[in-house]
């Protein structure tokens, strides 16, 4: 049977994904060393927190990332070290609205309300055509955890085998499958279009 719903992951499909290069932004940003803003803002859970809804707010992110690392500049430069990994990938984007069809368009990641708020700011375009933007931080839990599939399928009014989900993750499509979902694991834009050719029609 053919998805009804096509979902795609942000960081390693949408967008191109480098978490050194953010710490090196932030290292320049926030005049601290890259080692330490992993650990202070990474290695500390700190991060995975704001994914999963612990901070609801990206004012409160901000605020949280002044005390621990004695920031005191401006925001958007704060905004766009923070979201500095994230490059947009347009091909993707121009092959999944090509082969969407009149499928409802959902991205689903595990980022927090920083990412969600600037990177919309930012990348304006790359949501355009979206019909569900599933943020882990609105749902309260982050992939692979099963709970998050299950958040995620009921946000979007779907069953499971109704799902296509593509994520560069071979841990989150495993998680997937496991929830019933229907998955491909992205590997490279240049393959995704005759992937998707056959899957969907």
């Amino acid at each position: 049977m053919s998805p009804q719903y096509l979902v795609v992951d942000l960081g390693g499909v949408l967008f191109h994904f480098d978490h050194a290069h953010r710490l090196q932004r932030l290292a320049d940003v926030l005049a601290l060393p890259a080692d330490r803003i992993d650990e202070l803002l990474w290695r500390s859970g700190f991060s995975a927190d704001c994914d999963a809804g612990k901070y609801p707010h990206a004012a409160e992110i901000r605020d949280r990332i002044q005390a621990a690392t004695g920031f005191t500049g401006r925001d958007d430069d704060l905004d766009a070290a923070w979201c500095s990994a994230f490059r947009p990938d347009h091909a993707v984007r121009e092959t999944l609205e090509r082969h969407r069809g009149s499928r409802p368009l959902a991205l689903f990641t595990n980022n927090g309300p920083l990412e969600q708020e600037a990177l919309l700011r930012l990348y304006p375009t790359m949501f355009d055509g979206f019909d569900h933007l599933l943020f882990s931080h609105h749902l309260g839990h982050r992939k692979p955890d099963s709970a998050a599939f299950d958040a995620a399928a009921k946000q979007l009014g779907a069953y499971p085998d109704d799902i296509l989900f593509i994520d560069d993750s071979a841990t989150n499509t495993d998680a997937a499958r496991a929830a019933g979902w229907t998955t491909l694991h992205f590997q490279t834009r240049e393959t995704l279009e005759q992937i998707l050719r056959p899957r969907i029609r």
